[in-house]
């Protein structure tokens, strides 16, 4: 009974975390109306995140009893990759998909990353294409296509741009599976968020503080975006996912639940902001949603989004056969699991 009450607290957490994502469409776009560029937006974010994380990464180490800061060289430069494609990247074609198409179509457009991971998996990775994944690639494809033609974005050239970077948004999304892989569950997850916020920083300090635009935050209405994006969005939210990775809920469940953010960012479009939510794009993004179930109803041991990412059987009796004993092999992809994605958004 306990192992199933934390499981419903795991899913709980997810769904807390998948909510709080919904929220990030709302300080871009209160950044964006006060005149920060989407560089700008993305370097205020990770700032913040990176001053509100030194007292987080302070307490996990005295937890643990040891310096969770502390890589390997080639770990290091996963977390620096990560951070420049998943974090920097990734953030900027966010920024400039919610100032053209709005923050609900942004979020689905995002949520395209299971047909690139499992796209990737085809061909990196030498895995099937199953009748299941093609029937979850087309109905994602067609939610896609409803929510952008309800918008009436399809053929506009500004509507175009948006959409092209809200597919990008998604691609590096679904690269984060791939760039994780020489990480997942060997560095200490609060370790992963640090080095890709402070990757970020670095990488576009020059560049946002030669943009001059960085003054406008100091509004109050920017202070406030910017402290939730980075602290609530970035920090908190990583910390509820990452929580819930660990208390037992099923790896193919997680993309389901966290999905919730695609409802949350509808409603805060409609709401805040007073995109349309028509009955075509309902249908559209029930149809993304719905690919996501498919893309994992039938994922295998080790799989999301079609990406493997932890050790297959004969792996796990190599390490039996080889001395480390099932327990500890067993021990060992559990804590992959946990541990996996811990890279933020």
């Amino acid at each position: 009974m306990r192992g199933v009450n934390q499981r419903v607290q795991g899913v709980l957490l997810l769904a807390a975390a998948g909510a709080v994502w919904g929220f990030n469409g709302l300080y871009v776009q209160v950044l964006a109306q006060l005149g920060l560029s989407s560089l700008s937006i993305v370097f205020v974010r990770y700032l913040c995140a990176l001053m509100m994380l030194a007292p987080v990464v302070s307490a996990a180490s005295a937890h643990v009893a040891r310096n969770v800061l502390a890589l390997r060289p080639q770990h290091l430069a996963c977390c620096v990759g990560l951070g420049l494609v998943s974090n920097a990247l990734g953030g900027v074609l966010s920024a400039l998909a919610i100032a053209e198409v709005g923050v609900s179509v942004t979020t689905v457009l995002l949520y395209t990353a299971p047909v690139f991971g499992c796209l990737m998996s085809w061909r990196l990775f030498g895995e099937r294409l199953t009748r299941n994944k093609l029937a979850a690639i087309a109905c994602n494809f067609a939610g896609v296509v409803l929510v952008v033609a309800s918008g009436g974005l399809l053929g506009a050239a500004a509507g175009g741009g948006g959409i092209a970077a809200g597919l990008g948004y998604g691609l590096t999304y679904a690269l984060t599976a791939v760039l994780s892989r020489p990480i997942a569950g060997k560095c200490h997850p609060l370790a992963v968020v640090y080095y890709c916020s402070l990757t970020v920083v670095a990488a576009l300090a020059l560049p946002a503080l030669g943009s001059g635009d960085l003054a406008l935050v100091l509004q109050p209405a920017g202070v406030l975006a910017a402290l939730a994006y980075g602290g609530i969005s970035t920090v908190a939210a990583n910390v509820l996912y990452q929580r819930g990775l660990s208390l037992g809920v099923e790896t193919s469940r997680v993309a389901v639940i966290t999905s919730v953010e695609v409802a949350v960012s509808a409603l805060v479009g409609t709401v805040a902001f007073g995109e349309a939510l028509s009955a075509v794009k309902f249908v559209g993004i029930c149809c993304v949603l719905g690919s996501i179930v498919l893309m994992n109803a039938h994922a295998k041991p080790g799989e999301v989004h079609g990406v493997r990412m932890f050790p297959l059987p004969l792996e796990l009796q190599k390490a039996f056969v080889q001395g480390n004993g099932l327990a500890a092999a067993t021990n060992d992809v559990s804590i992959r699991r946990e541990r996996f994605l811990a890279g933020e958004r």
